[in-house]
């Protein structure tokens, strides 16, 4: 015992350990691998070059400015402004210190004593650490170079489930339409596991999983700016998900948890996004360059900014100043993708040629609205309003014109929220024709009936889907799926539909289509979280949004001021275009009209 100890003074006093709980008794410390000294930085996953210079200025100002004697208070603020950018709803967005620290914050908040996490295997080292501290068991799911969704299936008895796509250390990825069954049976067990989908790298994939998150209540989105942003040093990630569940996790982060210097940087990246935008873009053509270039190593097939490279190559990148992340039970190694200059080291330190860079086409994205635009559905909404109006208020004259009148104003896309306007409006103004009310109203809308609106809105619904499951026989598709696919876009659907009508489309289309539909009220035309998920989800540089009506320009001039890095054109479609089409738009009859200009354009 040492002289002056407590142990000393009282012999039966308890040693330390007894102070905590008896599981993490063994539980080690992480500690890095060891690594050499020196050397180029290609074995942490970090972005392959620094901040542009005019970033880190603008950033430097700012930090020269910043009471560093105040508590943060701007975290509130940059958490909206990113979740409008990422058109999440409110209240299901949390910023964090760290995706890693959120993790865990994820798994204090689900975790009882002996609960399993599923993880992969390989995978994130960090994983069994989080889940043990807080008592959690780890249960390894066995997927090897690849990412199989079978021994997941057989894992969906676990408390929480967390996916790394890609995954770390392979780089292997799963495409959404693939990931969907297990999402589903996840979701359909009676007692739901949460799953987590750990989206670290997903910038570098081609597709992210972005579209799951408003369908599935048990699932989390998870989010870097270490790689996207080149902002490792500022260590912040983000969460996306059921805002009740976000808010609970909300409720569990330590206030002032971000400090003002990180949120500070997180603003000036977002200012420059396409300046980081840019260099994401470009690596992963120069990821498969690289691959391709090692004559005496296999490169596992990745989605990520690194490659596992196989037989171990540290030895050789090592001596050539490159340091790498050592698999030895594996005998491979992971390495970044670092910029063009480091990469053709490691091709030369491995006997190989980095080729050089070739064109890289663009990822653009053709999103199309349905009524009007994929289905003419005009009469079908018509008739089943119509009906519904009789039903509900049988004095009341309704037309053709009244219809349209409504869908002129604005705001008015959901079919179930116009029945409600014009029940709403013949309250305040009795039984007469809504039209010239509505023309008057025209730039103005309706927002002193907005609550009254909401209040009728569902016994209008119900109206309206009653008639409709017999006027739907009156609607048409206005394109075949091999046109949409001949002009060599990505493809998706953004429609003020609600789910089950939005089946009723694809019966009526014979095809479906990746799809935002009107299922909650962030979604809802004209606001533009629907645009924002689909540009996420298929990671476009270039979107062209086919609309009929003000509400679908509305929503893109919208989604385009919350995302300029972007390209955003609106194609204004159908007999009323001059009337809602602003310069700089494209203008079409139809959207059989459109697709020609649409293949003919290079990418």
């Amino acid at each position: 015992m040492i002289p002056g100890s407590l142990a000393f003074a009282y012999p039966d006093f308890e040693p330390p350990m007894t102070f905590l709980r008896p599981d993490l008794n063994d539980l080690p410390a992480y500690r890095r691998p060891p690594e050499p000294e020196g050397g180029v930085r290609l074995h942490m996953n970090e972005a392959p070059t620094d901040w542009p210079p005019a970033a880190r200025a603008a950033l430097l100002e700012r930090l020269a400015r910043l009471p560093f004697h105040q508590y943060p208070e701007r975290q509130g603020e940059l958490t909206e402004r990113l979740r409008r950018r990422m058109g999440a709803p409110e209240g299901g967005l949390l910023l964090g210190p760290s995706s890693g620290a959120l993790l865990d914050l994820v798994a204090m908040a689900g975790l009882e004593p002996g609960d399993t996490v599923g993880i992969p295997d390989p995978g994130f080292s960090l994983y069994p650490l989080l889940v043990r501290r807080h008592g959690g068991r780890v249960r390894t799911v066995p997927v090897g170079e690849g990412l199989p969704l079978a021994p997941w299936f057989a894992a969906l008895d676990c408390r929480q489930l967390w996916l790394t796509l890609p995954n770390n250390p392979t780089g292997a990825w799963i495409p959404p339409a693939e990931l969907e069954p297990l999402l589903a049976a996840a979701a359909a067990r009676p007692r739901p596991p949460l799953v987590v989908l750990d989206e670290a790298y997903a910038e570098f994939a081609p597709a992210t999983h972005r579209l799951a998150v408003d369908r599935y209540p048990n699932l989390l989105l998870l989010r870097t700016f270490s790689k996207a942003l080149a902002s490792a040093a500022w260590r912040l990630g983000y969460l996306i998900g059921d805002p009740i569940l976000v808010g609970k996790l909300a409720a569990l982060q330590l206030p002032y948890s971000l400090p003002a210097a990180s949120l500070e940087a997180l603003d000036v990246a977002l200012d420059f996004a396409a300046a980081f935008e840019a260099t994401v873009r470009a690596l992963p053509e120069r990821r498969e360059r690289l691959a391709a270039a090692l004559p005496a190593h296999r490169a596992a097939p990745s989605e990520a900014n690194f490659l596992l490279v196989s037989p171990d190559p540290a030895d050789s990148l090592e001596a050539a100043g490159l340091k790498v992340r050592r698999l030895a039970s594996a005998d491979a190694a992971r390495m970044t993708v670092g910029d063009e200059p480091a990469t053709a080291r490691v091709a030369r330190a491995l006997g190989g040629t980095l080729p050089p860079p070739a064109p890289r086409p663009r990822r653009r994205l053709l999103a199309l609205d349905i009524d009007g635009v994929l289905i003419d559905a005009d009469r079908s909404f018509m008739e089943a309003v119509a009906r519904a109006l009789a039903d509900l208020r049988p004095a009341l004259p309704w037309s053709d014109g009244a219809y349209r009148a409504f869908k002129r104003l604005g705001g008015f896309n959901n079919d179930f929220r116009l029945a409600a306007g014009a029940l709403a409006l013949a309250e305040i103004h009795g039984d007469r024709d809504l039209a010239p009310l509505l023309t008057a109203a025209d730039g103005r809308g309706l927002p002193e009936l907005e609550a009254r609106m909401a209040a009728l809105e569902p016994e209008a619904q119900i109206a309206v889907q009653r008639h409709y499951a017999d006027t739907i026989q009156l609607e048409k598709p206005l394109v075949a799926l091999a046109d949409l696919e001949a002009t060599g876009w990505d493809l998706a659907v953004l429609t003020g539909r609600p789910p089950e009508e939005l089946d009723l489309a694809w019966r009526v289309l014979g095809f479906r289509l990746p799809a935002v539909c009107d299922a909650a009220p962030h979604l809802r035309k004209p606001e533009p979280a629907g645009l924002l998920q689909l540009a996420d989800a298929f990671r476009s540089e270039e979107v062209v949004f086919a609309g009929d009506t003000v509400d679908d320009a509305r929503c893109l001039r919208a989604a385009a001021a919350l995302r300029p890095e972007i390209a955003w054109r609106f194609a204004a479609l159908g007999e009323d275009r001059d009337r809602f089409a602003a310069p700089g738009d494209v203008q079409f009859a139809s959207l059989r009209e459109l697709l020609p200009m649409l293949t003919r354009e290079p990418a």
